[in-house]
């Protein structure tokens, strides 16, 4: 369905409705590479049309601000140089404080074009001008920043839904006695090896329970706090 300008209310039940029914349903056709990623949040599998978009849901998947998250949630009309086009956003996603942002992700080679800026300048007036929200770009440079994007891919290998195990639950009580520990100290308490601990603290990183700085490698020297302390 193609949207015109819409009320607060009706902006909030269109974005609901993404959720269930987005616009587009990705499925295999020739030609295009779909590509599914297994939501930790969302509990459930999130169709995207190229490997960098599935690489953006690991950032949605693991920033504790972003309650959920949908891929191709809804089509709305923007003009460029007098003609209309339609648009279908590659991304939704709902913050914690309640504030929906649609997202295009894009690769570097193609942001730089004046065409791009153009184009991009007319959808982002359109969604502000219909729905009253923001339309915001996210590059490739972005997405794949290193050490932080594999860091993200590690967390969601090890992450689980199952009850806290007893190590996870000795670490945590490690940290809020003691506070921010690196993670060679969490071994040194726990008699842990380094094999062992570094999953269990990827699957609480996984639930938010822990914090750290995730632009430099998880190893022993990474420095872990309590989420909510």
């Amino acid at each position: 369905m193609t949207i015109s300008s819409l009320s607060p209310y009706q902006t909030s039940t269109v974005l609901e409705q993404a959720f269930i029914h987005p616009a587009r349903n990705l499925t295999k056709s020739r030609g295009k590479n779909i590509h599914r990623y297994t939501s930790v949040k969302m509990k459930n599998t999130i169709s995207v049309e190229s490997m960098l978009e599935f690489d953006a849901c690991f950032h949605f998947d693991f920033n504790r601000e972003v309650v959920r998250f949908c891929s191709q949630p809804i089509r709305f009309s923007y003009e460029l140089e007098g003609k209309i086009h339609t648009y279908v956003p590659d991304f939704v996603a709902q913050f914690d404080c309640g504030e929906f942002v649609l997202y295009e992700v894009k690769a570097n080679e193609f942001t730089s074009s004046e065409l791009f800026k153009s184009e991009f300048e007319g959808k982002k007036t359109a969604a502000h001008q219909l729905l009253g929200i923001d339309l915001e770009l996210i590059e490739e440079k972005t997405i794949r920043t290193r050490p932080l994007l594999g860091n993200l891919k590690r967390i969601h290998r090890y992450s689980s839904r199952t009850q806290l195990s007893d190590n996870q639950k000795r670490i945590i009580e490690i940290l809020h006695k003691h506070g921010s520990q690196r993670v060679e100290s969490l071994m040194a308490r726990t008699g842990l090896t380094r094999q062992t601990i570094l999953p269990i603290i990827c699957d609480l990183l996984s639930r938010c329970v822990l914090q750290a700085d995730l632009y430099i490698p998880l190893s022993k020297n990474t420095e872990l706090g309590l989420a909510y302390a």
